[in-house]
């Protein structure tokens, strides 16, 4: 298997470019966020092994309702005893969004998760595809699907629901909850949940988030040795800037 994450990254960058190139003479919005977060939580696990994370977005989004972006993270999965481990993950998407009605908007989107390294001394390159029911960007419901996720040869499935109520103009609260079908690749599935309130200013936003997750099956053994830890009661503090 080929294995050569500079000559993604220059693929990646090359297609923003050339987006960006296009979208300027048409019409078409681009969105630059970075992030600071205390811990990069997905889905009930850390990825950073409960350490700082740095995350960077280029977003695109044209008048007829496509859009393309990517997001660089960098990641630990506590696993530096095996070769070449994974320390930066890079994630392209592209999507379409539908409106249905002036409340109602429904998104279909490809991701695709690059690693410049492996996962616990294995190639974890994956795929996950989405769609996602919007209600007035006040309530969302998500549904993906991987085929093979983290290249392991099982597939999963993830459900989402999320709602957001502003309380003035610049303050919001935000909450969550997911179920993760994993038992083939972590052992278990899992549910997930969070809840906290986000400042926003023209350019910088703050969020303080409550976050907590359990096992919702009995584990079984797996070939990857790969086995993240749950969080347990957490706390995760954000700082993004965006344009």
């Amino acid at each position: 298997m080929e294995k050569n994450p500079t000559k993604k990254i220059y693929l990646l960058c090359l297609f923003t470019v050339f987006f960006q190139i296009y979208s300027s003479h048409a019409v078409a919005e681009f969105h630059p966020t970075l992030a600071v977060k205390t811990d990069y939580i997905w889905r009930g696990y850390s990825k950073t092994s409960e350490h700082f994370s740095l995350q960077a977005n280029l977003d695109y989004e044209h008048v007829s309702g496509g859009y393309f972006g990517i997001t660089l993270a960098n990641v630990d999965f506590d696993d530096d005893e095996f070769k070449d481990p994974a320390k930066l993950e890079i994630t392209p998407y592209l999507g379409w969004t539908f409106k249905l009605s002036d409340d109602w908007r429904l998104d279909a989107q490809w991701t695709r998760y690059f690693y410049d390294g492996d996962i616990f001394g294995h190639p974890s390159d994956y795929n996950e595809f989405y769609l996602m029911l919007h209600y007035n960007d006040i309530f969302s419901a998500h549904v993906s699907f991987s085929e093979d996720y983290y290249n392991q040869g099982h597939a999963s499935g993830n459900y989402e629901l999320t709602g957001r109520y502003p309380i003035t103009d610049n303050f919001e609260f935000s909450t969550g909850i997911g179920y993760s079908q994993v038992t083939e690749i972590f052992e278990y599935d899992t549910l997930n949940w969070d809840a906290g309130l986000t400042y926003y200013t023209k350019f910088i936003g703050f969020d303080l988030r409550y976050l907590d997750a359990i096992e919702t099956t009995d584990a079984i053994v797996t070939q990857w040795p790969y086995d993240p830890e749950l969080i347990d009661t957490t706390f995760v503090f954000s700082i993004f800037i965006g344009f």
